[in-house]
């Protein structure tokens, strides 16, 4: 029989970030990411997102983040299918579009909590998106690797990826460098 261990659901993240450590303007807003997907050269592709996706089978993210994906319109919806858990301190308050009804659904337990349960119903590969939900879920040593693409910007200010986060050591994987000046690192977490 295999272990409980190997059964364990495996999370990630899969974040771009400026070189000060921002995820967002102080508004909230990416769009400064914008120019460098469009720079993107076509050997550089997607710089690899749409191979990380085909790897997971749930995504987790916080209300804040789901919110602004949906602004971008259904077209525009990077998830296909997936089954997606808005991560919320109060999920009745979270607005799902009807064309999302039958694959996202509002939650609010703990990280640890959360992981359990996609680890019971049979989720292999966990994609934890949106800054505060990152935060939380490595505060509470949730996350098993991060793919990291530095984008370079200096913003000054704005939504911090690493805020009140624990000291946590990381094995470098691999770094990538794209021709629109991105810089991709992956590393895992040392539990």
């Amino acid at each position: 029989l295999p272990m409980m261990e190997n059964l364990k659901s495996k999370a990630s993240v899969y974040i771009a970030t400026t070189v000060d450590g921002y995820i967002a303007d102080k508004d909230g807003s990416v769009e400064f990411l914008n120019q460098y997907q469009s720079s993107a050269s076509e050997a550089d592709g997607d710089m690899g997102f749409a191979d990380f996706l085909n790897s997971i089978d749930l995504l987790i993210m916080g209300r804040k983040t789901f919110d602004q994906v949906i602004s971008f319109g259904d077209d525009l919806w990077p998830y296909g299918d997936r089954q997606v858990w808005i991560w919320s301190r109060n999920p009745s308050v979270v607005n799902i579009p009807q064309i999302r009804s039958n694959n996202a659904v509002a939650v609010s337990a703990a990280p640890n909590e959360l992981m359990r349960m996609a680890q019971q119903k049979g989720y292999r590969h966990v994609y934890v998106d949106g800054g505060t939900t990152i935060q939380q879920f490595l505060q509470q040593d949730c996350i098993d690797d991060l793919v990291l693409t530095r984008v370079p910007l200096l913003l000054g200010e704005g939504i911090p990826l690493f805020l009140k986060t624990p000291r946590l050591s990381l094995e470098h994987v691999s770094t990538k460098s794209y021709s629109n000046g991105l810089v991709q690192s992956h590393y895992l977490v040392k539990h």
